[in-house]
């Protein structure tokens, strides 16, 4: 099987998404560091949200490469269509 190259997007994707991941958990612990180790209903919605961000993270990455696969199959589908007329 043919091995695609990264594009930009997904590296992009990448940094973002450890970037967001890694300062998300820092501020949220810091939060909760400063009010003593007491869980509120603002730090609940804000680890929720977090949480959240990160599905919406893989959930892109899955479907950039979901798009990838297909347009590789689709490519091939023509060429052996393609070849098939000729014959």
């Amino acid at each position: 099987m043919a091995q695609d190259r990264i594009n930009v997007f997904e590296v992009v994707l990448l940094m973002v998404g450890v970037g967001a991941a890694v300062m998300g958990f820092h501020l949220i612990n810091s939060v909760y560091n400063a009010e003593s180790g007491q869980l509120s209903w603002l730090m609940i919605i804000a680890i929720f949200s977090w949480l959240t961000l990160m599905i919406l993270f893989i959930l892109l990455s899955l479907i950039v490469d979901l798009a990838k696969r297909e347009l590789r199959e689709i490519k091939t589908m023509i060429f052996l269509l393609s070849e098939n007329k000729k014959k």
